[in-house]
């Protein structure tokens, strides 16, 4: 009885190791910044050991789970045909014979080269597996306005942001710092670009001129994009207005004789 037990879990154990198989997460995304010049390389590794002399080696790359790239070891690295401009095949990551094209090398980056990648390597033994996020940024042709009209004691104040890349957090500052307003509501247009604004109305008694600050930042970059206006001060304005409207009457009832 024993041994039938041992023999049992002897097999569960070998169908578990068969099953499951080393997989690798970068935690950090790998950001592309868009540039007007042309740009290096991005280079996506993919880590993996293979055993001694293997038979056979698959390196299959894929973006949001369609294939991209596949190199088999002994031929040349092939790049889907609707990626050939997105990768370039030619690339060798390592010395290593047995990892030589197994890297993936992006070209020519667009707004569609975001998405989550995922290396898949195949030995005779193993079976190998990473994952990495890419984020494309694009604020090469952006527009950023920070609007204000003042009525009274309230500053209505306007920020919009034209033509970015990814879907960006509209964020209104006052000078103490304090967020008058947070607007991650955004719309799309039709190249897959962002536009959105932010509306908000902030009040003031005191004399002093306020500054408002627009920052427009992006989940996983540590640049924003920043704007800053500066609003009359409210108080004075009113009792400015306040005292020419008296002077004005005043003179207009001394040239009518009203006042002696």
């Amino acid at each position: 009885m024993d041994t039938l037990l041992i023999a049992i879990l002897a097999i569960g154990l070998l169908h578990r190791d068969a099953l499951c198989y080393p997989t690798r997460d970068e935690s950090e995304d790998k950001i592309i910044v868009l540039q007007n010049e042309e740009m290096e390389p991005t280079i996506l590794d993919c880590d993996y050991e293979v055993e001694e002399s293997p038979k056979f080696i698959t390196v299959k790359w894929y973006r949001d789970d369609k294939s991209i790239y596949q190199w088999i070891f002994g031929t040349p690295p092939y790049a889907i045909p609707e990626f050939r401009n997105e990768i370039d095949s030619t690339y060798e990551s390592s010395t290593e014979p047995s990892k030589q094209y197994s890297s993936l090398a992006l070209i020519n980056p667009t707004i569609a080269t975001t998405g989550d990648y995922k290396c898949v390597v195949q030995t005779s033994l193993n079976t190998f597996s990473s994952h990495q996020r890419v984020q494309v940024i694009d604020l090469r042709n952006y527009t950023l306005e920070l609007s204000h009209k003042t009525i009274h004691n309230e500053t209505q104040l306007n920020c919009t942001v034209t033509n970015v890349y990814p879907r960006p957090t509209i964020t209104i500052i006052s000078n103490d710092m304090d967020v008058v307003k947070r607007e991650p509501m955004v719309y799309e247009n039709e190249e897959g670009y962002f536009d959105g604004s932010a509306v908000v109305a902030a009040y003031d008694t005191d004399d002093d001129p306020d500054a408002y600050q627009c920052v427009v930042s992006f989940e996983g970059y540590g640049k924003n994009l920043t704007t800053v206006a500066t609003s009359a001060a409210a108080g004075r304005s009113h009792v400015d207005f306040s005292l020419w409207l008296f002077c004005f009457l005043y003179y207009l009832l001394c040239k009518l004789k009203v006042l002696a």
